[in-house]
């Protein structure tokens, strides 16, 4: 079992998938947010292959546990993480081949005898975080009222939401709006025609 994420070139065959278990601390990949705590050990497998001229073909996949805030209730929560990678990396001894290698991209290069998939592997984990965490899709959230854990507890504020639906808001300007729309069109409905818009029905206009 490794306890890093740097492989030897050496120790790897050819034309044959090598399989290493490893367990990492989050530390070593730099995963410290305040509103996400990995609080356990990063655990997963990694097959390398060598292949062509000392090129390094990388599967891995990493799982941890994760504790967050709920985005509605607010209450902090557990949650498994996992995450799976593919990149192959190729030696090389520009510089600025290796300076300028992006996890984006599914090729690295290296120079030397060892290389590292920390930083993939820390991108991949935090492309699996949740945009918005939820301890539940049956979250109730907290009442907008008096704040409490509607998961824990019934609210006691009264129904205000349907006399709301049901009232229009007499401070809203769209209301006020929409009362002078209403009078111009009963106005307009009220008032007599003019003579001159008056049509006979045989063609002519009667003045």
């Amino acid at each position: 079992m490794k306890d890093t994420l740097v492989f030897d070139v050496r120790n790897i065959k050819n034309e044959d998938f090598n399989e290493y278990g490893v367990q990492i601390q989050p530390s070593l990949l730099d995963l410290e947010f305040d509103d996400v705590n990995f609080y356990t050990v990063i655990c997963g497998k990694v097959q390398l292959l060598r292949h062509g001229e000392d090129n390094i073909y990388v599967k891995a996949e990493v799982s941890t546990d994760i504790e967050l805030q709920c985005g509605k209730c607010l209450d902090t929560y557990k949650e498994d993480l996992e995450a799976r990678f593919e990149v192959q990396f190729t030696p090389s001894t520009n510089t600025e081949d290796i300076e300028s290698g992006s996890v984006d991209d599914e090729e690295r290069f290296y120079d030397g005898e060892t290389f590292n998939i920390s930083e993939d592997a820390r991108q991949a984990l935090v492309l699996q975080l949740p945009g918005w965490p939820l301890c539940s899709q049956l979250c109730e959230g907290l009442c907008s009222g008096c704040g409490i854990n509607l998961n824990e507890e019934d609210c006691t504020c009264p129904e205000t939401e349907a006399a709301q639906t049901d009232t229009p808001d007499r401070h809203s300007p769209f209301a006020d709006l929409k009362q002078l729309l209403d009078t111009g069109k009963i106005e307009t409905e009220n008032k007599p025609k003019n003579r001159k818009e008056i049509t006979l029905k045989n063609g002519t206009s009667k003045t």
